[in-house]
């Protein structure tokens, strides 16, 4: 019983083909009238050697494309999803750590400034040279180099 319905559908198939190239074969038949008879000739022989040549060459995407079910596509965008959240997981925990690495910072400037409040000299060279090793790091390497890859 299914080898029948198969037989049908498939007949089916191949009848709704032969209509849609009878079809199109109209409409070119309609267009190729309009045409001049001496550029007529040319035009045939054009359509027909890129016909053969369509026939004849078959790409890679091709032979890909037609093997495509909606279960790939599907696995596809299931892919694509886990990695859109695990982008969205990576930049929210960037965001934490940067966050976590200046309160560390912070503290450590603050220590650093109780503990040198009696010498105002030494303080001095080394906040200039811990605020100039800082901010070359946000402008010119870590920092500014990082954020160019969001």
């Amino acid at each position: 019983m299914e080898e029948n319905k198969e037989e049908s559908s498939n007949e089916t198939q191949i009848l709704d083909n032969v209509d849609k190239d009878n079809l199109e074969e109209a409409e070119l038949e309609d267009v190729l009238e309009s045409v001049p008879p001496e550029h007529r000739k040319v035009i045939e022989r054009m359509m027909i050697s890129s016909s053969i040549q369509m026939r004849s060459i078959s790409s890679p995407e091709t032979v890909v494309m037609k093997k495509l079910t909606p279960d790939h596509i599907s696995k596809y965008l299931d892919g694509a999803e886990l990695e859109m959240k695990n982008s969205y997981a990576e930049k929210f925990h960037r965001k934490i750590f940067t966050f976590l690495t200046m309160i560390v910072a912070m503290a450590f400037f603050i220590l650093l400034v109780i503990l040198l409040k009696d010498n105002p000299d030494v303080m001095e060279k080394i906040i200039y040279t811990v605020g100039g090793v800082v901010i070359g790091a946000f402008g010119g390497y870590g920092f500014g180099k990082n954020r160019n890859d969001e």
